[in-house]
Order: structure tokens, then sequence, then C-alpha cells
């Protein structure tokens, strides 16, 4: 359960990308008003993570990996253990995947999650992709939707 989150680079933040099988599911079982709430919700959940580790993440200068750290969260926001790195998705894994979990564990708590305390499900359990890309060393996480993420989700709400 839960969901990725877009790509973060310098100080600019893109939307958050949403799995397309969530939008189709939900739609096609008719609760498009329900779809529409659910998809600004995961953009608000998205975004505030997103600001909310941007002010703790700091990449070591020209590194260009990638690593995807998986958080599971309580209801009050707070990591439920410690994050846990997915999957090293290009070497050097050590220094992403270190900063990565640093910047969370520095940032967490998220009190702020607590507002959507209703959408609970979409953020228990989110990934994170860090990928300070080729034109942006030493910046900020990239965090990618996956749609795996979303597949316990869609079929609680057909």
């Amino acid at each position: 359960m839960g969901f990725g989150l877009s790509t973060v680079r310098g100080l600019r933040f893109r939307s958050l990308v949403f799995a397309s099988s969530l939008a189709v599911s939900l739609v096609a079982s008719g609760s498009s008003s329900r779809a529409d709430a659910d998809m600004a919700a995961q953009r608000d959940i998205g975004d505030y993570l997103m600001k909310a580790i941007q002010v703790c993440w700091n990449m070591p200068a020209n590194t260009r990996s990638v690593a995807r750290v998986q958080i599971r969260l309580n209801k009050d926001g707070s990591l439920a253990g410690p994050p846990k790195i997915v999957s090293p998705v290009t070497p050097p894994l050590d220094k992403v995947a270190e900063a990565a979990v640093r910047a969370i564990t520095r940032c967490a708590p998220f009190p702020g999650l607590t507002s959507f305390a209703a959408h609970y499900d979409m953020w228990r359990d989110v990934i994170l992709t860090f990928n300070p890309g080729e034109d942006s060393p030493g910046e900020l996480p990239a965090v990618d939707a996956l749609d795996k993420l979303f597949e316990k989700y869609s079929k609680k709400t057909k």
C-alpha cells in the first residue's frame, strides 16, 4: 500500500505522478469524485513529504547514483521502523543510500501527515527514489511513482 512520489530537482517541485492503475480503477468503479479527492490527497501528501525531506537532504557532491528507500509510517507520522533500502539502482549505492536514510531519519516524524488521517492507507508505506540526476549533483531527492504500490489500494476502492 502507499505510493511513490515524483521527481524533485533543485528548488522546483514537479507534480505528483499518479499510477494510472489507481486512476483508471477508481474512475472505472464509478467513483470519479472519490478518485478526484484521492488524487488531490496523494498530490498534497506527496508535496508535504517532498518539502519535509528537502530540508534534510544533503547529497554528497559528484555522486550520480540512485537509491530507493521504503518508509513505513505510523498514524502520527512517525517512522514505524528504520528506513529500508529497497534497491540500488546504480552504483555507488553507499553514498546516496546513506544520504537518503539520513535525510528521512533527520526529518521524521512527519506530523503534517496527521491532517491526511482519512488517507492513511495511501501513506502508510511509501517508496522514495533518491536520484540527484546527471544535471543536479548534490541537490535533492527524485522520487518516482511505483505502480505496484497502488495495487492493494486500488483493489480496496473497487
